[in-house]
């Protein structure tokens, strides 16, 4: 093969588009306003990629046989033959050891976390990936300790309306990839094959918890909003009301499932997130603007 596309695979392998997942880590330090622990939390950001990446290779050299059989899954590397199931393991191990090494350096506590992180998508790897409910139960599992990562790194507590949000909202948004997975296969049987979980879901199931799940969240949020004395960021709400439906209306139209590439590749969810990041900044940054605090109770 090429060295292009041996460079081309790894990365295929890695998958550092999902490390979009990991700006978790900074929550605890913008809505703590503890700025001066950036590049700590940045470093942190990095170690948790390592991890996820030491995740992606474990489970693709695992799940090789089953991948081949998802109309999809099948181009990744080691189910297409391009990379051995052998290095990829080799990758696992040495991503997820320097992945340690470095989380206990920078904070023990955080070491912990990063430790949690890997034992749990080791259980979902060889195990919970085949139970419904278990298995989207441990994707937000991972969503929370990427929080509580970041919370560490600054000893800042992970408020209750933070832990509630991200749980609630993770949770919608893996229910939503097991409904497009679900659509995505042309039979049940070649759904149960690629991924055993699918059998006990159906798209009518799915669609009640990814309802239960995006109304949790706004109310969580909404609730948020209405406790505390914020200015820019009530204005969040419509944004995240209008990301919850996007998102709703991609799974739904057979489009889309996947929530990290779906918030790198499509537009309105681009915009959402930049509307979004740019509100809570200037929240964060305490900027004030007097026509907006004499408009608010």
């Amino acid at each position: 093969m090429h060295v292009p596309h041996r460079i081309v695979s790894w990365i295929q392998l890695l998958r550092p588009h999902q490390y979009v997942k990991n700006v978790l880590i900074f929550s605890p330090m913008v809505f703590g306003r503890r700025w001066e622990i950036w590049f700590e939390t940045l470093i942190g950001f990095v170690l948790f990629s390592l991890a996820a990446s030491a995740v992606y290779a474990l489970n693709d050299a695992w799940d090789a046989k089953a991948d081949r059989a998802h109309p999809e899954k099948r181009f990744r590397p080691v189910a297409a033959g391009t990379i051995s199931p052998t290095s990829a393991y080799g990758a696992a191990f040495f991503l997820a050891l320097l992945s340690l090494i470095g989380a206990f350096k920078l904070n023990t506590l955080f070491g912990g976390i990063i430790s949690l992180y890997l034992a749990n998508n080791l259980l979902y790897t060889f195990w919970l990936k085949r139970l419904a409910l278990w298995d989207v139960f441990s994707i937000a599992a991972g969503f929370l300790l990427r929080v509580y990562g970041g919370g560490a790194i600054g000893a800042i507590p992970v408020s209750a309306y933070l832990f509630m949000s991200v749980f609630f909202l993770s949770l919608f948004l893996a229910l939503g990839k097991r409904r497009y997975e679900l659509l995505l296969q042309p039979s049940e049987e070649s759904a149960t094959r690629s991924r055993q979980s699918l059998r006990g879901y159906s798209v009518y199931y799915l669609d009640q918890l990814m309802n239960i799940s995006a109304t949790l969240t706004l109310v969580v949020y909404t609730i948020y909003l209405m406790q505390g004395q914020f200015t820019w960021l009530r204005g969040t709400l419509p944004v995240v009301v209008m990301g919850i439906f996007r998102y709703y209306h991609l799974t739904h139209n057979l489009r889309a499932g996947e929530p990290s590439r779906d918030l790198l590749v499509d537009p309105l969810l681009l915009l959402l997130g930049g509307v979004y990041g740019g509100l809570t900044f200037l929240e964060m940054a305490e900027v004030k603007v007097p026509f907006f605090s004499r408009l608010l109770p």
